[in-house]
């Protein structure tokens, strides 16, 4: 048996098993991909995330390997652009390097990685106790662990099987897109274009390398079967209304197919398990906030692990307070999500809100700080906030 063992190696599950390792807990992570792997969501880091980097110690490794941003640009619909410059520093890294110098630190610390799919968690007595892993030619085996992490992402494995997963309202919506190149210097800016519950995102990762996700609900992407590209073409043409389209774009590796973009847990934690990162909840990608949400809930959920190794005696109260911790930040963060979105599809509120953020530099900075996680989301959802954008 081992201290913990982590379900998953993307961002989350491998900081999670540094800070373990670190503590000085055995750590066993188990992860199906064979690193490095090619993986196009998340490359975006916003304040909050480098900051968290930084607290982590590999920032250098990955400013280094990173490409800066300055701000983003909202193209909604019928109402002109705004530029939202980054109060503080962001970078965009391909996640194939992120998760390289992460899974990197953790083994360097001590972490034992293995190699499989986990398909179910272990029980003793009522509390989680390990995962059972399968491997690639068919063989399963048991890992024991006095700590569970679950960080096996959207669609977690171990928060189903946990019984903790909840049911997902609205209409299911997928990512479509890749790496490209053709896009042109974008000025270190992220460019969204948004419209009917859709929306276009370039996000720069050089000077002509580009990642590039249209965002559909599922009925648009069953209309495109067999033509997925001139399908996700089309819809970029739509929302970028003659500013972007994919016209001279080339892409770079393979298409990616990203979603259902959904997954709701009851809670973040059972008996001897946390879920962290998208496997604890799914935030709604435009507003960017998912690598932040990844390390810093396994900040905390370290944090809870450690303090209970330490004294057991203070397990139910440290991992209660991990699990209020996060709900309270994810429920906020939400809000300020569909705020944010409300604001952005209906023609008449963009207008303003996008007129008002160009004439008030501070209004943006608080509403791009609390979505890059410099600053509580509370601090944005304020009546004075919303009065200023859209009066």
């Amino acid at each position: 048996m081992v201290d913990a063992v982590v379900a998953g190696g993307g961002p989350a599950g491998s900081t999670c098993a540094l800070l373990l390792a670190r503590a000085g807990l055995t750590v066993t992570l188990v992860e199906r991909a064979t690193f490095p792997r090619r993986k196009v969501c998340g490359e975006y880091l916003n304040a909050g995330a480098v900051a968290a980097l930084e607290r982590l110690g590999v920032l250098g490794e990955v400013s280094a390997e990173a490409f800066r941003l300055h701000g983003v640009r909202l193209v909604p619909p019928r109402a002109p652009a705004v530029e939202l410059p980054f109060p503080h520093g962001a970078l965009a890294c391909e996640r194939e390097t992120l998760d390289a110098i992460l899974l990197r630190a953790a083994v360097y610390a001590g972490v034992t990685v293995v190699h499989g799919r986990v398909e179910d968690v272990l029980r003793d007595r009522g509390r989680i106790d390990g995962v059972w892993v399968r491997n690639d030619d068919g063989g399963a085996y048991e890992v024991r662990a006095r700590w569970t992490v679950g960080a096996d992402g959207c669609g977690s494995v171990v928060a189903r099987q946990a019984r903790l997963t909840r049911r997902s309202w609205g209409l299911p919506r997928f990512a479509i897109g890749g790496h490209y190149t053709g896009f042109g210097d974008l000025g270190g800016c992220v460019e969204m274009y948004v419209g009917k519950g859709a929306y276009f995102a370039l996000n720069p990762l050089g000077h002509d390398v580009t990642n590039v996700m249209v965002v559909v609900p599922k009925t648009a992407l069953a209309m495109w079967s067999g033509f997925v590209d001139e399908g996700v073409a089309g819809k970029a043409a739509e929302l970028g209304r003659g500013h972007r389209s994919f016209a001279n774009a080339q892409r770079v590796g393979a298409r990616a197919a990203i979603g259902p973009l959904a997954h709701r847990v009851r809670a973040p934690i059972a008996a001897g398990l946390a879920l962290i990162g998208d496997a604890a909840g799914f935030l709604n990608p435009f507003t960017g906030q998912g690598v932040y949400l990844a390390l810093t809930s396994a900040e905390n959920a370290a944090r809870a692990i450690v303090a209970s190794a330490a004294d057991r005696s203070r397990e139910a109260g440290a991992f209660a307070a991990y699990a209020g911790e996060r709900a309270a930040d994810f429920a906020a963060r939400k809000r300020l999500s569909a705020a944010v979105g409300w604001l952005i599809d209906v023609p008449p509120l963009a207008r303003r809100a996008t007129a008002n953020l160009a004439r008030r530099p501070s209004l943006a900075a608080t509403l791009v700080d609390a979505l890059a996680g410099t600053n509580a989301p509370q601090s944005a959802l304020t009546p004075a906030v919303f009065r200023n954008l859209v009066l």
